[in-house]
């Protein structure tokens, strides 16, 4: 069994920090994939609705059966910027209500590529008299997330210390069977063995502080077709190869233990260092069709696979207990009595850990609608549905159990909607959009997230410059611990601004 922390665990699920049950959250994070991340900016600007429209390579990804549209072949590239910038609050939840101790702003920006590829047109021209009029083949790379974020929290904790966590964890748990954070601590001396299960050395409360930073992606390299019946119906299929890339670092420090203690409290600081990193590919499928019942509406339906996606991961922990010249400790080692000098003692460095687990992602089934008006433009809308809770995890390294069963009794199906238009006046494109993604948490109590978008593109028969922005707004939490009771936590109010500029050469 591997003996590893996270430090921070997800708010939300009442269970100790020192448990095993922490890959629950890499379900969620790894299962919300959003193809509006690595769509051109001309579906970017609409919101992400495409389901029902066609003739753009992202149909690889929402729906296949688009790539019928095409009547000729292109190349289309669209680099992307991101810009991150996270309100982080830092309060304290009592039972009687939350004492807020202030907020801290941080900014991280990202460059990056929505995505890159050609599409194929195998058409029999515009003339043929055959009811099937061919179809065409996409081979893209899109971005199906990433996870560029840096968070910073600080303030007071007149209640508890990370310290009382582990106490709490480890209970009567002899020494050697304590989890890694509960050794760390022991080994900073920050416990001690006692006649009824472990004692402490902190006299005092602190001020406590952290920073999250995450960085990585989540890409999908797609092989995908889509034909034509008679301009009526159109289908398609696809399949999908993920590429993932995370790592998370959190550094936690309490320091200044004079909250409800004293001026002899002989310990200055401690320091936690928590990284993990987290590698891995998989695979999924999808399918689609699009029917035109009347020239100028289109209806569409989609359906993706689960992903079934192998993982391999690396963590470590460090933890250094900072206390004054001169502390000192002695007990008695075999007869004797052994006195140690606490200020000069190594600072706690785990191994590095090795695991490798399974994911299986929810499926998703989409459903669109795109009515035209005339060569004026359109006007387009998608729903989308998941259930987060079909999230499944496995592995020959350690027990999953805990895990699914968080997976199964938190997260939730959502129904994600996306809706947008188009303005069409010469070669010129005006377009706007609005997606709404619900929080995939039973009563998180978190906003859920939004986006507006709007952009402008130009089109001619050799080539296109399309043009978006995306502004996402969303909310996430964060505790350092569980405890029962005057629990710390913080929330951060996120908004990432994308811009996005794809360029299309037709051939």
């Amino acid at each position: 069994m591997k003996k590893k922390l996270t430090i921070l665990l997800f708010s939300l699920i009442g269970c100790s920090v020192i448990s095993n049950a922490q890959y629950y959250e890499d379900a969620l994070r790894f299962s919300n994939a959003n193809y509006g991340l690595g769509s051109t900016a001309r579906m970017q600007a609409v919101g992400g609705a495409q389901i029902a429209l066609g003739g753009d390579i992202s149909s690889a990804v929402s729906n296949p059966a688009g790539l019928g549209f095409y009547n000729k072949s292109v190349f289309v590239f669209t680099p992307s910027l991101d810009f991150v910038n996270a309100n982080t609050e830092y309060g304290i939840f009592r039972s009687d209500g939350v004492e807020r101790h202030g907020s801290e702003e941080t900014f991280k920006n990202n460059f990056n590529f929505a995505n890159i590829g050609t599409v194929i047109n195998f058409n029999k021209g515009r003339f043929t008299d055959d009811k099937f009029k061919g179809g065409s083949l996409a081979i893209s790379l899109s971005r199906n997330n990433t996870f560029h974020l840096d968070r910073t929290y600080e303030g007071p904790n007149g209640y508890n210390s990370i310290v009382d966590n582990i106490l709490q964890g480890a209970g009567n748990i002899p020494v050697d069977d304590l989890s890694e954070l509960g050794y760390a601590a022991y080994d900073q001396f920050l416990i001690t063995p006692t006649q009824n299960g472990y004692g402490a050395f902190v006299g005092g409360y602190p001020i406590q502080r952290e920073t999250i930073k995450e960085q990585g992606s989540h890409y999908q390299l797609n092989m995908a077709w889509g034909g034509n019946y008679d301009d009526i119906f159109y289908f398609g299929g696809g399949m999908g190869v993920q590429i993932l890339n995370y790592r998370q670092e959190r550094f936690y420090e309490e320091f200044d233990f004079l909250q409800g203690g004293s001026d002899l409290d002989s310990l200055n600081a401690i320091f936690i260092d928590d990284e993990i990193s987290v590698r891995g590919s998989g695979i999924n499928f999808n399918a689609g069709a699009i029917f035109r019942p009347a020239p100028f509406l289109t209806i569409g339906a989609s359906y993706t696979s689960p992903s079934f996606m192998s993982l391999d991961e690396e963590s470590f922990i460090d933890l250094e207990a900072d206390w004054d010249a001169g502390t000192t400790y002695t007990e008695e080692v075999d007869g004797e009595q052994v006195t140690y000098d606490l200020a000069n003692i190594n600072p706690y460095q785990s191994d590095l850990f090795v695991n490798q687990y399974r994911l299986r992602t929810p499926s998703k089934v989409g459903v669109g609608a795109a009515l035209f008006v005339g060569k004026s433009g359109f006007l387009s809308g998608d729903l989308e549905f998941v259930d987060y809770s079909r999230a499944n995890l496995n592995s020959d390294d350690f027990s999953t159990s805990v895990d699914n069963d968080i997976i199964n009794e938190t997260y939730e199906s959502v129904m994600n909607v996306r809706v947008g238009g188009e303005y069409r006046f010469d070669n010129f494109r005006l377009r706007a959009g609005y997606a709404y993604f619900p929080d995939p948490v039973k009563d998180s109590g978190l906003s859920d997230r939004e986006n507006i978008t709007f952009g402008f593109g130009y089109r001619t028969f050799d080539y296109f410059i399309d043009f978006a922005v995306v502004s996402s707004n969303q909310q996430r939490q964060a505790v350092p611990y569980f405890i029962d009771n005057d629990q710390p936590a913080a929330t951060s109010d996120i908004n990432n601004t994308t811009v996005s500029v794809s360029f299309g050469f037709n051939f």
